[in-house]
C-alpha cells in the first residue's frame, strides 16, 4: 500500500554551519495535541492536524528511507454530525449545574474493521491487493484505561498497527508504522518502539509539544492557535480564552549573535513593545537569559481580546517573557506568556518544562 500525503508538511532543513556545535540524539521525541511516542534518532514530522478533537500525526524516517509512522485520532464522547441540540446542550447543563452525559460505548471491532475497510479501498484504487489479519481484544495500562486491538496488513507495502480506546481521554486512537514488503523486520521493531511509547493524553496536567528538536510542556487547557515551522525559526502560539503563549526557536544563534547581542535580537521579535516592562539579566549553567516582566496596558489587553475572537475569559493583564541562548544546541528560545492575574505560575512553568539541549 502506498504512502498518502495528505495536507503533507515538508522537513525542515538541518541547520549546519562551520563550527556549529552538534547534540547527538538517542531518540526523537515527539508530542502534538495530547500525543506523544518515542521513535529512533532523526525521524521528522512530516504532516499534522491543527485539530485536537479530531486529528493526524505523520513522522517519516530520515533520508530516503520508505519507514514511516501514522497516529489518526478521534473525540469517541464528540458526534459525527452536530446538531443545534449538540451545540445548546453543554451550555444548558452548565446553567442547570448537570453533569455531562457519559460517553457512547466504543465498539472497538467495528471501529478496525470501518478502517481496514476504508485502507483496503485506498489499495483497490492503486490497483493493489491487500489482506489484513487482527487479534483479539484486550486491556492496557494501570488501571487498565485502555481497549487495544493490534493488526497487521501486507499488499505492496507492509503495515503493522495498534487501535485503542482509552477511556480517562475518551479518544479513539490507530496508530500504524508502513514500509516496503522487504521490511518485515524494520516496520515490526519501530512498531514495539512506538506502541510502547505511545500516549494519548497528559498525566501531569500539562502536554508535550516535540519536533524538530524543539521540546516545551504547556498547560493542558490552552489550545494550539497557529504555528510557523520554518528551517531556522520554530514559532507556537497557544491560547486559553484571552491568554496567550508564545513559543519562539531560532537556529544559528551563532551567526546571529555576531551582528546582534541577545537583548537587542530579542526587542526586535518580541510580539510587544519591552521598553516599559522591568528586565532581568543573569547567567544560569553557561546560558545567558533575559526575562521581561511587567502590566499590560489597556490597549494591549484589548488587543489580546481581539486576537482571541473577542473572548473575554481570562483576559491578560500580566506579560511576562524570557530568551535566553543555549550554545550546547546553538540556538535561541525565547517564551512569552500573556496571563490572567491569577494564573501566577504559567510562565514559570513553561519554562521550566522547556527542554533546550
Amino acid at each position: 500500500m502506498k504512502r498518502t500525503d495528505d495536507d503533507k508538511q515538508e522537513p525542515l532543513e538541518p541547520e549546519e554551519v562551520a563550527g556549529t556545535p552538534t547534540v547527538e540524539k538517542a531518540i526523537t521525541v515527539v508530542g502534538w495535541q495530547g500525543v506523544r511516542c518515542n521513535l529512533p534518532p532523526d525521524w521528522n514530522v512530516t504532516g499534522f492536524s491543527m485539530d485536537r478533537e479530531s486529528g493526524y500525526l505523520r513522522v517519516d524516517s530520515p533520508g530516503e528511507g520508505s519507514l514511516t509512522v501514522q497516529i489518526r485520532w478521534t473525540d469517541a464522547a464528540k458526534p459525527e454530525v452536530k446538531t443545534f441540540y449538540h451545540v445548546l446542550a453543554p451550555h444548558f447543563r452548565r446553567w442547570l449545574r448537570r453533569p455531562p452525559p457519559l460517553p457512547p460505548k466504543v465498539d472497538l471491532k467495528a471501529n478496525l474493521e470501518k478502517f481496514l475497510k476504508d485502507i483496503t479501498k485506498q489499495a483497490k484504487k492503486s490497483g493493489e491487493k491487500l489482506e489484513a489479519s487482527t487479534k483479539s481484544e484486550k486491556e492496557e495500562g494501570e488501571n487498565s484505561e485502555r481497549r487495544a486491538m493490534n493488526f497487521s496488513w501486507t499488499g505492496n507495502g507492509r503495515g503493522q498497527g495498534k487501535i485503542w480506546y482509552c477511556s480517562r481521554c475518551n479518544r479513539v486512537l490507530v496508530a500504524q508504522v508502513l514500509g516496503l514488503g522487504r521490511e518485515q523486520n524494520a516496520i515490526a521493531s519501530i512498531a514495539s518502539r512506538l506502541f510502547s511509547s505511545l500516549e494519548d493524553h497528559s498525566t501531569n496536567g500539562y502536554d508535550l509539544w516535540a519536533l524538530y528538536d524543539l521540546q516545551v510542556e504547556i498547560p493542558e487547557g490552552f489550545r494550539l492557535a497557529s504555528q510557523k515551522l520554518l528551517s531556522g525559526y520554530i514559532q507556537l502560539v497557544f491560547q486559553r480564552g484571552a491568554e496567550r503563549i508564545v513559543v519562539d526557536r531560532w537556529g544559528l544563534a551563532n551567526v546571529t549573535l555576531k551582528k546582534f547581542s541577545l537583548k537587542d535580537w530579542f526587542t526586535n521579535h518580541a510580539n510587544v513593545a519591552l521598553k516599559r516592562f522591568s528586565v532581568t539579566e543573569t547567567t544560569e549553567e553557561g546560558h545567558e537569559r533575559i526575562r521581561y516582566v511587567g502590566k499590560l496596558t489597556p490597549l494591549t489587553r484589548l488587543r489580546a481580546v481581539r486576537e482571541a475572537k473577542l473572548s473575554l475569559r481570562n483576559v491578560p493583564s500580566c506579560y511576562e517573557a524570557e530568551t535566553w541562548h543555549c550554545p550546547e544546541s546553538n540556538k535561541i528560545y525565547a517564551i512569552q506568556v500573556w496571563r490572567h492575574a491569577r494564573s501566577l505560575d504559567v510562565w514559570d512553568e513553561v519554562v521550566r518544562r522547556c527542554v533546550c539541549h
